[in-house]
């Protein structure tokens, strides 16, 4: 009797621990009225992220062409960004079009500003296809130039600006450059003169308020010894200039005169940090 009394109390506490040791199920009590039960953090859905608005598309750079005094044109590039750039002015020589003296960098210029080129106020006739060139003073220049920057100014307002402003010039305009620059000292503060024995000097720069002067001339052309002999002379009066010669050229453009305005004009704007760049 004792064995079966035995068992049968082992038997008992076997099913008693089993009970005991059972996972036991958790029970979500019920919301209080009016209330919802709270989705755990694990399970929350990320917040929605702000919406990035698409930056503008790049613009076309032109070239382009508007008339500003009669039948005269001025032949421009814009920067493909919107906002303040500088105004980068071009005078042409004789009969030698816009179409050329800005138009084989227009790249170059309108990745640093406004590329603005006024025609001359003559022409050279239909035996050199009515080709633009100057017959007036540089005065009178200086005005159509004027008049050729408030043209375009008044296609895009407010995105232009005179500080820090280039004037260029070929030949005949770089000539009428330098002089235009000092009729009005402060308004242009960089100089870039291409196929031109232009005499400068220091002081009359500095007068003018030029900052810098850049230099282009044919490797083959009449103008690059002048041009040569007034870079020794900047250099020796401590002005900040520098020369590009363009390779196998006369006096004309080289083949790579997009990447020599390119690196000229970047020059230019940051010669007041390095007034001691050496002539290439």
């Amino acid at each position: 009797m004792r064995l079966p009394l035995l068992a049968a109390l082992l038997a008992v506490l076997a099913a008693a621990s089993a009970a005991c040791s059972s996972p036991v199920p958790t029970v979500t009590p019920p919301a209080a009225p009016g209330a919802t039960n709270p989705v755990p953090a694990a399970d929350a859905p990320e917040p929605a992220a702000e919406p990035v608005p698409a930056p503008d598309p790049p613009r076309a750079i032109g070239p382009f062409e508007l008339p500003f005094d009669g039948k005269r044109t001025v032949y421009f590039a814009v920067p493909p960004s919107r906002g303040r750039h500088r105004v980068i002015a071009n005078l042409h020589g004789l009969c030698n079009p816009p179409g050329y003296a800005c138009g084989y960098w227009t790249a170059a210029g309108s990745e640093r500003g406004f590329l603005v080129c006024p025609s001359g106020n003559s022409t050279c006739g239909p035996g050199a296809y009515n080709a633009p060139t100057w017959t007036e003073g540089d005065e009178a220049i200086d005005r159509d130039l004027e008049r050729a920057v408030a043209t375009v100014d008044g296609e895009y307002p407010g995105e232009m600006t005179r500080e820090g402003a280039v004037l260029t010039g070929f030949s005949r305009g770089a000539y009428a450059a330098a002089h235009i620059a000092s009729l009005h000292p402060g308004r242009w503060r960089y100089l870039l003169l291409t196929e031109a024995d232009v005499p400068l000097d220091a002081r009359t720069l500095r007068a003018a308020g030029v900052r810098a002067v850049a230099l282009v001339a044919g490797e083959i052309g009449s103008q690059i010894a002048g041009e040569r002999r007034t870079y020794e002379r900047l250099k020796s009066q401590g002005f900040p200039v520098r020369l590009w010669v363009m390779p196998r050229a006369g006096h004309y453009y080289s083949a790579n005169i997009d990447d020599i305005m390119r690196e000229a004009l970047d020059w230019l704007v940051r010669s007041d940090e390095a007034p001691d760049a050496d002539a290439q």
